[in-house]
């Protein structure tokens, strides 16, 4: 310069990149990305000394149980289902091809049954088991018709219940099981005895050869003892008996009912029952104690009252009343007099002497002949 100082060196503007050493030019700054505000913040320094906030995690509200995926949407789940499915078809045309397997074979001449095989029970013999069946010409062990040899059978009301045993190629067998005998009813019109079988069903008239000096009752009795089952007697004449039919009868019915709801106490010591009404249902037990029990109602609370009074008077009593439980009768074995108790607890109450003397024959007959009627009205009792 012309005052010879040195020229001073200008600065570069504020801001100002320089260029790199060594290029020919200064580089094209590349055009700068706006970021989001949020990423930004985010993404901001912080100062030294604070920690970033960690990431809430989710949990479910308390008592809640969080959910889990399903299994189909878990790997393989769909692979398992297919499986399945392939499986169930499977199954599906195997039993489809043996249900057509049976029913070729049912209609045809394979299986056909020639041989029938009995055995005879105590009142049923084989060949008339054979009869009765009538096993249809042609049937195979694939297609016999068991319902119907089953009623052909029950034509027999001897027959309780029937089973088929086949043997391969061609024979049946018919296993015959008889109807237990429950009861043997004397008729009062003639000397006639039946058997009564389970579910009240009418068999046949029993054998019992009566003689010109025999009871009727005492024979039946014996016959019923040995063959283990009850004996019902002085059945009205206007019932009639018919084999395989189920009992019509009230009377006979209100007997059932008493069998059915008397337990093991007291139906262990009953060996007949008397059946001339329904009113007038009487048994009697193995000690030859005679009980008046009348109609089939509160058989409960006769049943504990006759319990309490025989218990009381074991061994003394010849006769027992209890077709009102409430006023209960009984005659005792060394006294002509009825006393009458008050109920479930067995105590006596008629203790008046004046009343039992006057009433004393009558109870004495009574005793001697199981009226339950005649027993009651010597004790007062209406029942």
């Amino acid at each position: 310069m012309a005052d010879g100082r040195k020229p001073t060196k200008r600065s570069a503007p504020t801001g100002a990149s320089r260029p790199a050493a060594g290029s020919a030019r200064p580089r094209r700054s590349q055009p700068s990305q706006r970021v989001a505000p949020a990423t930004r913040v985010a993404s901001a320094p912080k100062a030294s000394g604070t920690s970033r906030p960690k990431a809430k995690l989710s949990t479910p509200p308390a008592g809640e149980v969080p959910q889990r995926k399903s299994g189909a949407n878990r790997p393989g789940s769909d692979v398992v289902v297919r499986r399945g499915i392939v499986a169930g078809i499977v199954v599906a045309a195997f039993l489809l091809v043996a249900l057509v397997g049976y029913l070729v074979l049912s209609y045809t001449p394979a299986f056909t049954i020639t041989k029938v095989e009995t055995t005879a029970t105590k009142h049923i013999s084989r060949a008339s088991i054979a009869k009765l069946a009538k096993v249809p010409k042609g049937s195979t062990l694939l297609n016999l018709d068991e319902d119907k040899v089953t009623r052909n059978l029950k034509k027999n009301p001897w027959v309780g219940s029937v089973t088929y045993e086949r043997k391969y190629p061609d024979t049946v067998r018919i296993v015959v099981r008889e109807r237990k005998v429950s009861a043997l009813v004397v008729m009062s019109a003639g000397d006639v005895v039946w058997y009564l079988g389970e579910g009240n069903v009418w068999i046949e008239p029993a054998s019992i050869k009566v003689g010109e000096s025999d009871s009727i009752d005492d024979l039946a009795l014996a016959a019923a003892q040995k063959a283990g089952v009850m004996l019902i007697t002085d059945v009205p004449a206007s019932i009639t008996p018919v084999a395989g039919s189920t009992v019509n009868s009230e009377v006979l019915n209100g007997v059932a009912s008493y069998r059915e709801q008397f337990g093991e106490k007291i139906s262990s010591q009953i060996v007949s029952f008397s059946a001339g009404s329904v009113d007038s249902i009487g048994c009697t037990l193995k000690s030859g104690v005679q009980v008046s029990l009348g109609s089939p109602t509160n058989i409960s609370s006769k049943e504990a009252v006759l319990a309490q009074i025989l218990e009381k008077y074991q061994g003394k009593l010849t006769y027992v009343n209890v077709r009102v439980p409430t006023r209960p009768a009984y005659r005792l074995v060394d006294s002509d007099e009825v006393e009458q108790g008050t109920g479930v607890t067995g105590t006596d109450a008629a203790q008046d002497k004046s009343s039992s003397d006057a009433s004393s024959s009558d109870a004495s007959s009574s005793a001697a002949s199981g009226d339950g009627e005649t027993g009651s009205n010597a004790s007062g009792q209406d029942g």
